[in-house]
């Protein structure tokens, strides 16, 4: 039971992250950023990747321990 719950909260925290409105890149920028700066980012991010393989690279970073990149360091 605790894998089929683990990949159940996987997705249920996947899916809370693309529901919160606003974008990603567009917070880590500011409000002064060029639209070609936002696709830049958008791009380094995978935002602009279909939302399967966005789930795959947020599962594989799950698994090694990488939580992505912080919106106030950019870690």
């Amino acid at each position: 039971m605790l894998v089929p719950t683990l990949l159940g909260l996987s997705i249920i925290t996947f899916s809370l992250i693309h529901l919160v409105p606003g974008d990603p890149a567009s917070v880590m920028l500011g409000e002064r950023a060029t639209p070609e700066a936002v696709a830049a980012l958008r791009a380094d991010l995978g935002l602009d990747r279909p939302i399967h393989e966005q789930y795959g690279r947020f599962l594989s970073g799950l698994l090694s321990g990488d939580l992505g990149r912080s919106l106030k360091t950019r870690e």
